[in-house]
């Protein structure tokens, strides 16, 4: 419903006695009093009923986020972090200090961690022979 509906609807109800739409537009009213319109229905749905006592309700969990905005926000505080970051100076320094040869071999590097921790395990958990 729109909101000259709406406030037909009150209308026809007789909440109001005047032709409210027109009064807000400054137009001509259309009608006086309340009159009873054949699209809206005489019985309006029946509103919320006032708690009998004053308590408050906690639900377990008032936000409801989708994954995708969780996500999504956390991509764009780690993006904007990162270019803070590279904005001061003494980042900037640091930055021209590493060796960049290191950094390239830094996948073998941990690759050969793995294994190397995989084989000490493997030996430690295999029973030695006499």
């Amino acid at each position: 419903m729109s909101w000259i509906n709406d406030l037909d609807a009150l209308a026809s109800a007789g909440v109001i006695n005047f032709d409210a739409p027109a009064y807000i537009k400054g137009t001509q009213p259309r009608y006086y009093g309340n009159p009873a319109f054949e699209t809206i229905p005489p019985e309006l749905p029946q509103a919320k009923t006032q708690p009998v006592k004053d308590e408050f309700k906690k639900s377990e969990n008032p936000v409801q986020n989708p994954k995708w905005k969780k996500v999504l926000f956390g991509l764009l505080l780690t993006a904007g972090t990162i270019f803070a970051a590279s904005k001061l100076k003494p980042v900037k320094n640091l930055l021209k200090k590493v060796d960049m040869t290191k950094l390239k071999e830094l996948p073998k590097n941990i690759w050969q961690g793995v294994q190397n921790s995989w084989s000490r395990l493997v030996n430690f958990i295999k029973p030695k022979k006499p």
